[in-house]
């Protein structure tokens, strides 16, 4: 496979916008290298094929062994407990447990919670007609609605988001793992991982009715969670908020672009709000790539594949392949909704969190538009460049604001 081209992944320009780049190539080539020589798969059917768990399955530790980690460091203890890793048994079972406890809590009945939160938030800074939208709005709100879906009270909540000040643990699996971020990293999840065991402990001391309390309670008949599997997978639904934030900024941003789009999501916010969320999933998604790993020996995508050589899904190719959208660079919220990216993923793996990843950025942008008008984006947005999570350095909106209820200020 030495003819395929490269990406250029390495090249700080190539964040700001890549998806014309990524058009350039696909339109000529089935499948792409990054700069670390993995193999990028770029078109729709070929990243459904990737993904849906038959040939190609998850990767395990070794993704990030390949960035520097090593057995005994926490990032790997934290890696091989993780749901994304398991295959086979283990895998449906622990997805199983961690589901039945999920559906305690329905999506649907943390809507008029989500909102309550978003415009607390807006009044905050209605009245400055201004804010920072990433730090004031998009990264608060989802951790507020986590502590409630969680169940966790405010001492815990800050102690839950101490550790991980300053560390995107997604980094990890970028393409730009320094030693310093291996080092903050690690020091990071295991403080995540000690004071998650500790939570744990409380909840089985003083059983509650939240989240914590259904999983350290969840049994079939294989018995409960072990203590590595439960750690991992609090850590995993209480981190997604970061990725949540991430897309509800991003939608921010675009609406603002499209007045006329934020006109449309404004006069009936119940119509097209599932719109707006579906069409930022496909737009940008919130990671840039999955990585999968060939099963066994194996041919596909007109390729041969040896048993564990990795691949790299990349989701925001898939996601503009016009093989599969209708006029894939324009961001149309009237899309059909039904018709969902890979953004979350498909087949055994799907995001676990994606329901509520889903409610929280559908009434967020849904909030914030029928509080906010005459958006402006004020400088550039940019996006930080070599990570694996879409983020902007910032987003600061002006804004005509209006009171609960529509009246303007």
């Amino acid at each position: 496979m030495a003819d395929l081209p490269t990406i250029p992944m390495d090249d700080p320009d190539y964040w700001q916008d890549p998806y014309p780049i990524l058009r350039e190539i696909r339109d000529r080539s089935r499948l792409a290298r990054t700069p670390e020589g993995i193999v990028a798969v770029l078109r729709w059917d070929d990243a459904v094929d990737a993904l849906k768990g038959e040939d190609f399955v998850a990767e395990g530790v070794e993704v990030l062994e390949r960035k520097g980690f090593r057995p005994g460091d926490p990032m790997h203890t934290w890696r091989k407990n993780a749901i994304g890793t398991m295959e086979g048994a283990d895998h449906r079972r622990v997805r199983s447990l961690a589901a039945a406890a999920l559906s305690k809590r329905r999506m649907d009945g943390l809507r008029p919670l989500i909102r309550r939160h978003a415009n607390a938030l807006l009044d905050a800074k209605i009245e400055a007609g201004e804010l920072e939208a990433r730090l004031d709005y998009a990264l608060p709100l989802p951790r507020r609605v986590m502590m409630d879906f969680l169940g966790l009270a405010a001492d815990e909540l800050a102690s839950s988001q101490k550790p991980m000040a300053g560390v995107n643990i997604v980094d990890c699996f970028g393409p730009n793992v320094t030693e310093s971020l291996r080092r903050e990293a690690n020091a990071a999840i295991q403080a995540s991982m000690d004071h998650t065991a500790r939570l744990y402990a409380r909840r089985r001391e003083s059983p509650r009715d939240d989240l914590l309390t259904h999983l350290v309670q969840a049994r079939d008949e294989h018995g409960q969670l072990s203590e590595g599997e439960l750690v991992t997978l609090f850590s995993t639904i209480f981190g997604s908020g970061a990725s949540t934030a991430s897309i509800i900024a991003s939608g921010l941003l675009e609406l603002a672009r499209r007045p006329e789009q934020a006109a449309l999501l404004r006069r009936d916010p119940e119509r097209w709000k599932r719109g707006a969320c579906e069409e930022t999933l496909r737009y940008r998604p919130a990671i840039t790539a999955v990585g999968q790993k060939a099963g066994s020996g194996l041919r596909a995508f007109d390729h041969e594949f040896e048993a564990g050589t990795p691949i790299s899904v990349l989701l925001g190719s898939a996601n503009r392949d016009a093989a599969h959208w209708e006029d894939p660079e324009r961001f149309d919220l009237t899309r059909d909704p039904r018709k969902t990216s890979l953004s979350f993923g498909i087949g055994p793996h799907v995001c676990l969190g994606h329901a509520m990843a889903r409610a929280t950025v559908e009434e967020a942008l849904a909030v914030f538009v029928e509080r906010c008008d005459e958006i402006e984006v004020l400088g550039e947005a940019r996006w930080i460049p070599f990570v694996m999570e879409n983020k902007l350095e910032g987003l600061r909106l002006r804004f005509r604001g209006r009171e609960a209820g529509g009246a303007s200020t």
